[in-house]
């Protein structure tokens, strides 16, 4: 039987590492095609400033300042997302450096 995938702007999706690199790229490409984004990093401040300038372009979006590697943390994020979009369709791990985001940085 093959795979049924909500439509993109039909998705909530809750991405890690979302302050930077792939991340980010990730969090505001999925909020432009119109997914409801959960943006979760260590970073709060960054991820405030993400989130603003996605709702000020009218997305929808909240920040969960996050440490993925705190059991408690990442239920806490889950439940934020459930709390305000009323469940999680998809949910993307890309918290930790990424050696060709570094590479490619380091390039321009």
């Amino acid at each position: 039987m093959a795979a049924r995938f909500k439509p993109l702007d039909q998705q909530v999706m809750v991405i890690t590492g979302a302050s930077s690199g792939i991340g980010l790229c990730t969090a505001l490409l999925a909020a432009e095609k119109g997914a409801g984004v959960v943006l979760a990093a260590r970073s709060g401040d960054t991820l405030e400033a993400v989130v603003k300038q996605l709702t000020e372009a009218g997305h929808e979006a909240i920040a969960v300042p996050t440490d993925v590697g705190d059991r408690e943390q990442l239920q806490n994020l889950a439940a934020a997302a459930i709390q305000r979009f009323g469940r999680i369709d998809t949910w993307v791990n890309d918290a930790g450096p990424s050696r060709a985001c570094i590479r490619h940085r380091n390039t321009q």
